[in-house]
């Protein structure tokens, strides 16, 4: 057992995954928390929690479930040695990304329903501002091809002003409303220039629901766990209330440390929380 090796399933484990037939509850939790990233020595941390971390990891490298990742390092020695790939976002970049992905989500879930999932989880999975703006683009033409060009172009118009850090427009004039007075030809000229107008005002943020909490948790724990995530889901889609639903989600980002590791929970909360609405 090399403990500074990276670990990564094997397709065995991937057929594991998905027809849990063979190991137990305690080898299948540390199975899913081998992504290919995470060294031996790691996963006997996440895992301190269990009875017997090393026998349990043995037994899966062992059964052929997990492999060494041949030449794989540290993810923080990986980035350091990868000097083609894409640097990481700014804080500003991943602010501009957030605020978009937050709207596109919330405008594809009150425009769609349940249909939107889809949708969502590509938008979710962007890493880039680039990738995030085509994505953004296909969503635009899929809400066309539906038959709501009106709706295409007001999702395009917000989108394209998030993503450039502008204010949205405000929404235009309902049809058939009347239109603003007109000037009187011979009106004599303002004896000063008119002061600046108002700076506008932000668009207002998108207001948590139920409903968008469980699809962000439904859509995070599947792709984190697989299978596994029917586990949790289950209660969280039992609860009928703000509170229980808060309550229910804190247990489930316990448990995700325990099984994913901290920096995954964290992740989830910081994820689920501007989406759950006050108990």
């Amino acid at each position: 057992m090399d403990l500074n090796a990276v670990y990564r399933k094997t397709q065995k484990g991937q057929e594991e995954m998905a027809q849990r037939t063979v190991l137990g509850m305690r080898e299948r939790t540390l199975l899913v928390m081998v992504d290919g990233k995470t060294t031996g020595s790691e996963l006997l941390a996440r895992a301190q929690h269990m009875p017997d971390p090393p026998a349990l990891l043995a037994k899966l490298i062992d059964g052929g479930f997990i492999a060494p990742e041949a030449g794989a390092v540290a993810p923080a020695a990986a980035t350091a040695a990868a000097p083609g790939q894409p640097a990481a976002p700014t804080l500003q970049d991943q602010l501009i990304m957030k605020n978009t992905m937050r709207y596109a989500e919330h405008f594809l879930d009150q425009v769609l329903g349940p249909d939107a999932d889809r949708l969502s989880e590509a938008i979710d999975r962007c890493k880039t501002i680039p990738e995030l703006r085509a994505r953004l683009e296909k969503t635009r033409d899929v809400i066309e091809g539906m038959g709501k060009k009106r709706r295409a172009e007001e999702f395009w118009t917000t989108a394209q002003a998030l993503l450039e850090g502008r204010t949205p427009p405000a929404p235009s004039a309902a049809p058939g409303a009347p239109p603003p007075p007109a000037v009187p030809a011979a009106a004599p000229p303002p004896p000063a220039a008119p002061p600046p107008p108002p700076p506008v005002a932000p668009a207002a943020p998108p207001q948590p629901s139920i409903q968008e909490a469980v699809r962000f948790a439904r859509r995070y724990l599947n792709d984190n766990l697989g299978p596994d995530a029917d586990m949790l889901m289950e209660p969280i889609e039992k609860c009928k209330t703000a509170a229980e639903l808060r309550a229910r989600i804190e247990k489930t980002r316990d448990t995700l440390a325990n099984v994913a590791g901290k920096r995954k929970a964290e992740e989830f909360w910081n994820g689920i929380l501007p989406r759950l609405p006050q108990a």
